[in-house]
């Protein structure tokens, strides 16, 4: 295949083009993005019981002292579909779903 040096130079984009193009590429991208993301931490929410990335005071079975904090999941990524259940994170200390005897959604 013979290819010269500077052929994509040779290509002449007329500048007002660009101009035609939404000046965010990734905005509806993001948008459905967090979308789904919203309705994944839902599903999350509704199956074990618990309120994510809000403000709460915990129970753990078995201890007398209660947590309290933002209740989020202890990893960045999402738990598979059948997982029976997760591992959660309040402040410093981590925990599995199971191990929560009762959950308090605290305002602001």
């Amino acid at each position: 295949m013979d290819m010269k040096k500077g052929n994509q130079l040779d290509f002449n984009f007329p500048a007002n083009d660009l101009l035609e193009f939404p000046r965010d590429l990734g905005e509806e991208g993001w948008f459905q993005f967090y979308a789904n993301r919203r309705d994944a931490f839902e599903r999350l929410e509704e199956k074990f019981g618990t309120p994510l990335n809000q403000r709460v005071r915990i129970a753990l079975h078995g201890e007398e002292t209660l947590l309290q904090g933002l209740l989020t999941l202890n990893r960045l990524e999402l738990p598979p579909a059948d997982a029976e259940e997760i591992r959660l994170r309040l402040g410093g200390r981590t925990f599995l779903s199971s191990a929560i005897e009762r959950v308090e959604l605290l305002q602001g």
